[in-house]
């Protein structure tokens, strides 16, 4: 028997060996955990905007793929709610956002209209969306859906999932209450304070704090897009904003949490010759992230002037972190309940 045919033999063993060791191994099953939920059963959203519920749900080592299918959604246990299904127009990005554009027209361009159900559930991952609809479409109240989740190992009913439907917060921080629509009390949000006020005196040098300052966010217009910035003083008489003496109008940036840079705050900067206010262009929503991640997206906005203070040059500084949901033109008026000096002393 020569070299290369003992050689052919081995293989052949090596093979069959292999073969065999391979089919004594255990098949695979697909494997549903028992202990698989939904993190939260009740959702609260809000309507007018869009409405995002990630990382909603617990596999616990269960086989990926999962498939998600939503079911009966309802009113009450028998009274259907097929309005929770109806398509609506959305907006969706088909680009990346990366915070640098330069123009609203750039960024709209990277988001294109989509058709989806009001309640939409991710068939994948099991994400849930609520779109934007009006009360006119969708009253507020409370709603209940099943969710379905099945993979290789069979399925699972998830049922009486809640969706808390609430009015609308056409902007944040919201000084109303969303489930009964009456103003919040003073002392558990219903008035805005600013969310930076530092080295602000009176002419008598009594410091002035944020408690010393009330913040209305007023829609004044559909026309555009618009955010104004105007200041008041004690009796409602305007404070020009050229008395912000160091503010780099064209030069200025909020933070997004989301992106993780710096974005430049509104485009087409306008002041009119009085100086009473400053306006700019801005994205519906506003910021750009703001629904997707309500309430850890926000922009903030800082005032700053420069004063001599017996001697030292102080920086006064005042602003608010706000999100704007409802298309429009907003105005954002500062007033001060206890007069700050502006000049020199």
């Amino acid at each position: 028997m020569n070299r290369i045919t003992i050689q052919v033999m081995a293989w052949c063993c090596v093979a069959l060996l292999a073969g065999c060791y391979k089919d004594s191994l255990p098949v695979e099953k697909d494997y549903m955990s028992k202990d698989m939920n939904f993190k939260k059963e009740t959702f609260v959203a809000n309507l007018g905007r869009m409405n995002v519920f990630a990382d909603i749900f617990n596999a616990d080592y269960s086989t990926q793929p999962l498939q998600f299918e939503l079911q009966s959604p309802r009113i009450d246990s028998k009274t259907p709610a097929p309005v929770l299904l109806e398509e609506v127009d959305t907006r969706q990005w088909k680009q990346y956002y990366s915070g640098t554009e330069t123009s609203i027209a750039e960024i709209e361009a990277k988001r294109v209209t989509v058709r989806r159900p009001i309640l939409d559930l991710n068939a994948q991952n099991g994400q849930l969306v609520v779109w934007s609809a009006d009360s006119t479409k969708l009253p507020y109240g409370k709603y209940f859906f099943d969710v379905k989740v099945k993979n290789g190992a069979g399925e699972r009913l998830f049922p009486g999932l809640m969706l808390d439907m609430r009015r609308p917060r056409p902007y944040e921080p919201y000084e109303y209450d969303d489930v009964t629509g009456i103003r919040k009390a003073d002392n558990a949000g219903g008035i805005i304070r600013p969310s930076t006020l530092t080295n602000h005196r009176d002419a008598q040098g009594r410091e002035i704090k944020a408690e010393n300052v009330q913040v209305y966010i007023v829609k004044t217009g559909n026309a555009a897009n618009k955010i104004t910035f105007k200041f008041v003083d004690k009796d409602s008489v305007g404070i020009p904003v050229s008395t912000f003496n160091i503010q780099r109008w064209d030069s200025l940036y909020y933070n997004s949490k989301m992106v993780g840079r710096n974005i430049k705050f509104g485009f087409n900067r306008s002041i009119p010759k009085d100086s009473m206010s400053v306006t700019y262009d801005i994205t519906n929503p506003f910021p750009v992230l703001a629904e997707a991640f309500a309430g850890d997206e926000l922009a903030e906005y800082i005032f700053s002037y420069s004063r001599v203070s017996y001697g030292y040059r102080v920086i006064g500084r005042i602003g608010l972190k706000f999100s704007i949901h409802e298309p429009g033109e907003w105005t954002v008026v500062f007033r001060y309940m206890i007069n700050p000096k502006f000049s020199d002393d």
